[in-house]
């Protein structure tokens, strides 16, 4: 049996009784000292007024009039009994509260954090290491094209030279059994300036600008070994679809490989404009570092050739991929590091 206090207004007049007011889950009675109290009504046949901050409640009856209380809780109980606005009630519920409220907005930020921060990423390489070589293929052959349509001209280095660099990354790859058709593209570009781009199916794209940087061969090699470890990081694609974000996980859900494919076009502005992210440019750095220094050459090419970077980059209006300016230093720190404790 709920009990609580309240006032009574019978619809006909502004007047305000006390009464008492009784519910055993099926009826509502109301009781006081008024003409034509007490009154017994089907609870299902009143209408109670939903929740507003602390303000007090109303039950609606059938005869047209009204009662109010100011017991909050008595009344939510009542409520609850007759299932009335269960929604509204929430709501309610975390108004009144703003501690919670507060609490769980920060845990929905947290939530939001930890999918930016870590479960996109993780969609991302899962994404890309699962794809088959002819979707990588269609990818990077519309990057290359929308790359040479904004960005690139015909290389202009003497057949010499060009042959001698095909040479070098022939050499590079002869040892490497990782299923991707590694090529190399080269292209003269004065907007994107000394620069090379590691493309998903394998194309390395290098300019004439850094083929003019470099200074001997172990340092384009060491530009080469860099980008084909983006290659086999898969760093383009999982670049492409973290920048993505919920689009590819709902194209993936949906199996929908064509979309994954036309948000390619993305990829070239990507690639030209903003570069690879500290993280991928780490782990590329790592595994070139321990490539040369297998060579026994250490990391002294790379780190030559990312300070050449650093230095000519301002000359051009986009960041060198290879060199993420003002980062060169720590970059150079790293290398150095990794050679210290490869070589001990």
């Amino acid at each position: 049996m709920i009990e609580f206090k309240g006032t009574y207004f019978d619809g006909r007049s502004s007047k305000a009784y006390a009464v008492s007011i009784q519910s055993d889950g099926q009826r509502i009675r109301i009781a006081g000292n008024a003409d034509g109290l007490p009154l017994l009504f089907p609870l299902g046949k009143c209408r109670l007024t939903p929740p507003l901050g602390r303000t007090r409640r109303s039950i609606l009856l059938p005869n047209g009039g009204r009662c109010d209380t100011a017991d909050l809780r008595a009344f939510g109980k009542l409520e609850s009994l007759k299932g009335d606005n269960r929604i509204l009630r929430l709501v309610n519920f975390f108004e009144s509260r703003w501690r919670l409220v507060v609490g769980c907005l920060a845990g929905l930020i947290a939530c939001v954090w930890m999918f930016t921060a870590h479960g996109i990423p993780f969609a991302a390489k899962k994404v890309a290491y699962s794809l088959p070589p002819e979707t990588m293929e269609s990818v990077s052959e519309r990057t290359l094209q929308a790359l040479d349509d904004g960005f690139f001209k015909p290389s202009a280095l003497s057949q010499k030279k060009a042959d001698h660099l095909q040479n070098i990354f022939r050499q590079l790859i002869a040892d490497v059994d990782s299923g991707f058709h590694y090529r190399l593209v080269l292209r003269s570009s004065p907007r994107a300036g000394p620069n090379a781009f590691a493309l998903p199916s394998g194309i390395i794209v290098m300019t004439d600008e850094l083929v003019k940087l470099a200074e001997n061969d172990r340092e384009l090699i060491a530009i080469l070994v860099h980008e084909t470890a983006h290659v086999e990081n898969r760093h383009g694609l999982r670049m492409l679809f973290q920048n993505t974000g919920v689009f590819l996980l709902i194209s993936v859900l949906a199996g929908d490989v064509a979309s994954i494919t036309s948000i390619a076009a993305t990829l070239p502005t990507i690639l030209v404009e903003s570069g690879y992210s500290r993280q991928f440019e780490r782990e590329a750095d790592l595994a070139a570092g321990m490539i040369l220094v297998g060579k026994g050459w250490g990391t002294r090419p790379l780190q030559t050739v990312l300070q050449r970077l650093s230095e000519k980059q301002p000359e051009f209006s986009g960041p060198a991929a290879m060199s993420t300016h003002p980062q060169t230093r720590k970059r150079i720190s790293y290398l150095q590091d990794l050679e210290a404790s490869l070589t001990r």
